[in-house]
């Protein structure tokens, strides 16, 4: 290994460590709750040295959030490729849905951190490469159910995709309102994601 090969993979484990204090600190208080100083002491470096890696807080979200977009990715990969186009996207939602459950915290970062908000992040690119790339599967999903006469072929792929996130980060993100009518009526979150998916399957599906 040559001086500078040695070089760049010391500061890759060092920019691997400020990532992973920082998820710990965003997945336990919250990002808001965070501080670059907070940051620095978890990773037990000084402060100075965490920005000769991350231009700011938000930058170091970003790569958290790249993080969150590849376990989707690996994910979905994982979902049988012998099922037709309805079938598929009722697994997709399941297991967008799992993401959600089994990784908050990324699920939080890879949404709701307001990662499209600073365009000078060297982390933004790849990260809108892996979240379109998640997106494809779903109109892949909804094309393949058009050949094999599972999904109506009179739905926009990328309009009804979009539709199927909104909704789906709906039901993860259940307001307190929402969560009143559910209280009153003995519903859990999975409740209503079943509900959800069945809809969405009725919606869509070519009868």
């Amino acid at each position: 290994m040559t001086k500078a090969s040695r070089k760049e993979r010391e500061r890759e484990l060092r920019r691997n460590d400020i990532i992973d204090a920082a998820e710990k600190l965003f997945f336990s208080k919250g990002y808001d709750n965070v501080s670059m100083s907070e940051i620095a002491k978890e990773a037990d470096m000084a402060r100075a040295t965490i920005y000769q890696y991350f231009k700011n807080k938000k930058d170091i979200n970003a790569a958290i959030a790249g993080r969150g977009a590849q376990i989707l990715y690996e994910m979905f990969e994982k979902i049988p490729e012998d099922l037709t186009g309805i079938e598929n996207i009722r697994a997709l939602s399941k297991t967008y849905y799992q993401f959600y459950k089994q990784h908050t915290g990324y699920y939080n970062a890879y949404y709701h951190s307001g990662a499209f908000e600073y365009e000078d992040s060297p982390y933004l690119e790849e990260l809108k490469k892996l979240r379109k790339k998640n997106f494809q599967y779903v109109i892949k999903a909804i094309k393949k159910g058009f050949k094999d006469g599972t999904i109506r072929k009179d739905i926009d792929p990328a309009a009804t995709t979009l539709i199927m996130i909104l909704i789906s980060n709906n039901v993860h993100n259940i307001l307190p309102l929402t969560r009143m009518y559910m209280d009153e009526y003995n519903m859990t979150q999975d409740d209503l994601f079943e509900v959800n998916v069945d809809q969405i399957i009725r919606a869509i599906e070519n009868k």
